[in-house]
């Protein structure tokens, strides 16, 4: 019945195809586990992870060309995405137990092997963590979610281990995570917000956007001009019983009154960032 249905759409030139929507991937602790590496040479990453979708890759590019890295896919006009492997980074989890942190950036190459640098460029990452057994070999123990948005900026993402590891501490009940800061500049003006990575081991990794971290614009102004304003923003984690934990941010200095660029004032006030785990941010 199905087959004659088909055919009799296609004879009419009337046959429209429903979308099928892709099942959001689920998180499976037993299903993770299964991935057991020799060691974690950027070898054997790619191989596990990667497998098919290598190609051949040259990046002109002095910060890149320090690290391991791999063609992905090419794209059009000669477009390519290249892999590139970060050092590892040993961290603990809330059991004092060490972990292994694995971060595959990947950018975006232009034809002349040039990492795209446009404001709005930006660059992806696949985020691993992996704890060694007896035997010497590395049992994955999470991984980044496949939709996870990693900060980037000019075309490169924005991680360094230094403050992944300045920045470790509990962020939740079984939660062990990093808060850092993130930046760009624009027209002048400096901005910087707080950026929260989760490393739970029984769910995706996730890098989510806490909140303002603070701003300056000096301009064509002097520090003087009613027009020039700086404002910091710290943070503090506040545990608590639920699963994800508050953070609040304190804003101290001289601030725009909503955005509004015209109206400047002395601020010196907190609130408090909650964790949504439907929407996956802080709000």
């Amino acid at each position: 019945m199905k087959k004659l249905l088909l055919i009799l759409s296609l004879s009419l030139g009337v046959l429209s195809a429903t979308p099928v929507m892709a099942a959001a991937p689920t998180f499976s602790t037993q299903k993770i586990a299964q991935t057991k590496l020799s060691d974690l040479s950027f070898k054997q990453v790619m191989r596990t992870f990667y497998n098919g979708q290598m190609t051949s890759a040259h990046v002109e590019n002095e910060d890149i060309e320090a690290m391991p890295y791999i063609g992905l896919s090419h794209t059009r006009d000669g477009y390519q995405t290249v892999g590139v492997m970060h050092p590892v980074v040993t961290y603990k989890n809330l059991k004092g137990e060490t972990r292994y942190l694995v971060l595959i950036e990947k950018v975006i190459t232009d034809d002349r092997y040039q990492v795209q640098r446009c404001h709005v460029c930006r660059a992806t990452a696949d985020v691993y963590s992996f704890k060694r057994l007896d035997d010497g070999r590395y049992q994955l123990v999470s991984k980044s979610h496949p939709d996870a948005i990693f900060p980037s900026n000019y075309g490169r993402v924005e991680f360094d281990s230094a403050s992944f590891l300045k920045g470790l501490q509990p962020l939740g009940k079984n939660i062990i995570g990093s808060i850092f800061t993130t930046g760009d500049y624009f027209s002048g003006a400096t901005f910087s917000w707080w950026e929260a990575l989760h490393l739970p081991e029984d769910d995706f990794i996730d890098s989510i956007m806490v909140g303002d971290a603070g701003s300056d614009y000096a301009g064509s102004y002097e520090k003087d001009s009613p027009l020039y304003y700086e404002y910091e923003v710290t943070y503090k984690v506040i545990p608590d019983k639920s699963k994800y934990y508050p953070i609040m941010l304190t804003f101290k200095g001289d601030k725009p009154f909503e955005n509004d660029y015209q109206r400047i004032e002395s601020v010196n006030y907190s609130k408090i960032m909650k964790f949504n785990p439907i929407k996956k941010e802080y709000e």
